[in-house]
């Protein structure tokens, strides 16, 4: 599906650099050499991927390409929105080579994640009283253990934590903080627990879902996405995006929610350090209610009036824990209740999703939101898909048979209940 802004942008694409090293020696390429490039952000990933397609005619120097080498991909829009990555080849595919023209594809991927993948961790972090997650984070693992040169932004905890790692690569280690981070604007133990954490092209974030729905749209990139909007002569189109059609991709499965007991449910825990004995009941009635939400004025579905009573437990669950692990930092006490809760933040946010495409400027960016104006019928009624959304999953693919770049958005919304 592809779909068009008003000023739809035509040559919205222009590289301005591409080198890679091989076997020791700089090759350069231009833009008669690029066939296909394609550029991957995910809200739910910590990196971001690239595939580029080359032909080399005259020197053949692609046949040398093995893997692991270095490379440099810089390139903008028609509004000289730049994107500069320092990559580094993890893959080759469909080598070709007919007639003396060579065609290769290469995955490019950051050498942070090449470090991660070859480093497996077995240690105490946070000795003594334990160490804030988002500290811990960006200290101890980013900066010390995968020694990033990519921008750190991190959004501080109010728990301490101490544990060990069990040959962890250090991604998994942020992942398992992550569902144990409550942020530090948060009320004590009643604060929402889980934290996203999440790479586009300004560099790392460690944010909690509650920063991510508390948002205000962005100001970086037109915040207005309009579906089939009609522009008005000489308006100022710089805040809004004008496209034919929305696809929704996603939308609450009622019945596999309550086989998850996303609604209603009861969790009993049994901690193997001093044996004791648990139950956490979960009512999604009173926690919706108390979480930051993108559309805080969305009425619940009525199907949730049939949760309001704590008995109903449509799942009950068991788990046991060893606290032993980890029991230096504050408030680890509630872990069990943390991870579960961190889980169901996780499922919420990413509750609902809409898929747009249109081909304009590489200005937007996983993690902003954007609001989504869609209106249906010949009373133009507004359609239930309106709203804020979380810009969540983003690829921008650029090919010689077009010659423009196309980008294609996965919007998420956490506002229950079907489209």
């Amino acid at each position: 599906m592809t779909t068009e802004n008003i000023d739809s942008p035509k040559n919205n694409f222009k590289l301005d650099g591409l080198a890679i090293e091989i076997n020791g020696e700089p090759a350069t390429f231009t833009a008669s050499h690029l066939l296909f490039l394609r550029y991957v952000e995910n809200i739910r990933s910590a990196t971001i991927k690239m595939v580029i397609t080359l032909t080399d005619t005259a020197t053949g120097v692609l046949s040398k390409i093995e893997g692991m080498e270095p490379c440099i991909v810089s390139f903008s829009d028609h509004a000289d929105n730049n994107i500069t990555l320092q990559m580094v080849v993890y893959d080759v595919q469909d080598r070709q080579v007919i007639e003396g023209k060579s065609k290769i594809s290469l995955l490019l991927c950051s050498q942070d994640v090449i470090n991660n993948a070859s480093t497996k961790v077995s240690r105490r972090f946070g000795k003594g009283e334990g160490k804030d997650i988002g500290t811990m984070v960006d200290e101890d693992v980013l900066k010390g253990l995968l020694a990033t040169g990519q921008n750190i932004d991190i959004e501080k905890s109010m728990n301490k934590i101490s544990f060990i790692s069990c040959f962890w690569t250090p991604f998994t280690i942020i992942k398992w903080l992550a569902a144990r981070a409550i942020p530090s604007g948060g009320s004590g133990k009643n604060a929402s627990c889980g934290y996203a954490f999440f790479a586009n092209k300004s560099g790392y974030k460690f944010w909690s879902y509650d920063k991510l729905a508390s948002q205000a749209p962005t100001t970086d990139a037109p915040s207005k996405i309009m579906v089939g909007y009609q522009k008005e002569e000489n308006e100022d189109m710089k805040d809004k995006l004008a496209i034919d059609k929305i696809e929704p991709m996603g939308s609450t499965d009622v019945l596999q929610g309550l086989n998850y007991g996303s609604y209603n449910s009861l969790t009993i825990t049994l901690d193997l350090a001093d044996m004791k004995y648990e139950e956490h009941p979960f009512n999604i009635t009173k926690y919706y209610s108390s979480v930051a939400r993108l559309n805080k004025n969305k009425s619940l579905p009525r199907y949730y009036e049939g949760f309001e009573e704590d008995v109903r437990h449509t799942r009950i669950m068991t788990k046991l824990l060893d606290t032993a692990l980890f029991t230096e930092g504050t408030f680890t006490q509630d872990v069990t209740k943390q991870v579960s809760q961190a889980s169901l933040r996780e499922k919420l946010f990413y509750n609902k999703s809409v898929d747009i495409s249109f081909t304009g400027k590489l200005d937007y960016e996983v993690g902003q939101v954007v609001e989504l104006f869609n209106y249906v019928g010949r009373d133009k009624k507004e359609d239930p898909t309106n709203g804020k959304y979380i810009i969540g999953h983003i690829t921008r693919e650029y090919s010689t048979s077009t010659d423009e770049m196309i980008t294609q958005m996965l919007l998420y919304t956490d506002s229950p209940g079907n489209y």
